[in-house]
C-alpha cells in the first residue's frame, strides 16, 4: 500500500475497530501495532512527497514552505 489516501482510510479504519467495544483486547494491540506503522509509513510519503514538492519548486524560486 502505497497511496496515501489508501493509508489514511486504513488508518481511519483500524481507529474505528480499535473504538470498538466488542473490539478483543488481543486483536486491538495487534490493530494499534498495524496502525501505527501505517503513520509511520504515511508520515514517510509525505517526506517524500514534501521533498519532491520543494525540488520542483526550487527552480521556480519558490520559498520553501513549512
Amino acid at each position: 500500500m502505497n497511496n496515501f489516501n489508501e493509508l489514511l482510510d486504513e488508518i481511519k479504519n483500524i481507529s474505528t475497530k480499535l473504538n470498538d467495544p466488542s473490539t478483543k483486547m488481543e486483536d486491538a494491540i495487534d490493530l494499534f501495532k498495524k496502525g501505527t506503522k501505517l503513520i509511520n509509513d504515511a508520515k514517510e510519503l509525505l517526506q517524500n512527497l514534501e521533498g519532491e514538492v520543494k525540488k520542483v519548486m526550487e527552480d521556480n524560486k519558490i520559498v520553501d514552505f513549512e
